[in-house]
């Protein structure tokens, strides 16, 4: 599977993006620890991206900002 990396995508983020194992349905194949949610979130879209807004819970509404604000 082809990975499309944006200009905006971090270098360090691009060759971990390249280096990575993913099968060939797209599913990573190993653990990778990232600095940041950004990071992580990077990694799997490939550009520049708000960690603590694109992950979600499984309700696909709760973003990791809603968790945080939260006083659970």
């Amino acid at each position: 599977m082809e990975m499309i990396d944006s200009d905006s995508i971090p270098a360090s983020i691009r060759k971990r993006r390249q280096t990575a194992s993913v099968s060939t349905d797209g599913i990573l194949q190993e653990d990778v620890l990232f600095k940041s949610p950004s990071y992580a979130a990077a990694f799997i879209i490939g550009g520049h991206a708000n960690g603590l807004t694109e992950w979600k819970l499984s309700d696909g509404k709760t973003t990791l900002k809603d968790m945080e604000n939260s006083e659970v």
